[in-house]
């Protein structure tokens, strides 16, 4: 695992608060990123130290919000911040990560990663303080006021397809796809006719169908949207998680689940829309998408 470019990092802390901006810019894999006493505890593990997120990928979160772990697909961002206040200096923390080594479903839906190697991240040596900390504790922070979208216009629905191999049957490669619902699930290609063109300015709903066996993180270019919902095919609807309550460009699209955002398409031009998982992007999990005419 690499951290700002080095393997395996550690990094000298004090006690007092610390603010981390995370992305995970791995090709194809999800990280649930904890902070424990020892890299090699039993997963799941229990977290030493909790996370205060105050943003994502489009900026502040309306409201801090306290979470033990924080997951990240490929190309998600987090803004949080780790408060090591009162931790005796010559404490030894470790950040994990108990997302799997293969294909993600869900949280805890899989073998976590390797904890000797993949499962490790970076090593936090607490030293002694040097001076006092004037920061304001995460859970009183202020912050900048949240306008929610306004009511969407359109819905579109929109599909993630897998396509099996035309050449033997039953056997792999498959392609994952982008599509529509027309005729029960129709996968396009890059250079097929663009089947999604809002309006300048209009405020839509996309629907996004995942009738894949993995999770999808779906980025749509231009826009930063709002996550409204998610339900499985057949089961009741459930809100955002709470770290999602901000605008996002990225969204997690779990299988055998309808994830619907809503955003304001307010930039004229042709644009993409794709899975940011590298080898599903370049491999025609990437459509194009025109705002206006």
């Amino acid at each position: 695992m690499m951290v700002n470019g080095r393997t395996w990092p550690y990094l000298a802390v004090e006690p007092r608060r610390y603010r981390f901006r995370l992305l995970n810019g791995c090709n194809g894999r999800f990280l649930d990123l904890k902070i424990v006493t020892s890299p090699l505890a039993q997963r799941p593990a229990s977290a030493a130290l909790p996370f205060w997120q105050i943003g994502s990928d489009g900026g502040f979160l309306p409201a801090p919000v306290k979470v033990g772990e924080v997951l990240l697909a490929p190309a998600e961002r987090a803004d949080v911040i780790v408060d090591f206040t009162g931790i005796r200096p010559g404490t030894e923390l470790f950040l994990i990560n108990e997302a799997p080594d293969g294909p993600f479903h869900g949280r805890h839906a899989a073998v976590p990663a390797d904890p000797a190697t993949t499962g490790q991240v970076l090593k936090f040596t607490v030293r002694p303080l040097t001076a006092s900390d004037r920061s304001v504790p995460p859970a009183e922070l202020t912050l900048p006021a949240f306008t929610p979208l306004g009511a969407a216009g359109t819905t579109r629905k929109v599909a993630l397809l897998e396509r099996a191999s035309r050449v033997v049957a039953g056997v792999g490669p498959v392609a994952v796809l982008l599509g529509n619902l027309e005729g029960g699930g129709t996968a396009n290609m890059w250079s097929d006719p663009i089947t999604e063109n809002p309006a300048v300015g209009a405020t839509e709903t996309w629907e996004i169908h995942n009738f894949t066996m993995d999770a999808h993180p779906i980025h749509v270019h231009e826009v930063l949207f709002q996550v409204v919902d998610r339900r499985p095919f057949h089961g009741p609807t459930r809100p955002p998680e709470d770290w999602e309550s901000g605008f996002k460009d990225t969204v997690i699209a779990y299988p055998g689940e309808i994830t619907r955002i809503k955003a304001t398409f307010d930039r004229p031009g042709l644009f993409v829309w794709h899975c940011h998982i590298l080898e599903h992007e370049d491999n025609e999990m990437m459509r194009p998408y025109r705002i206006g005419t």
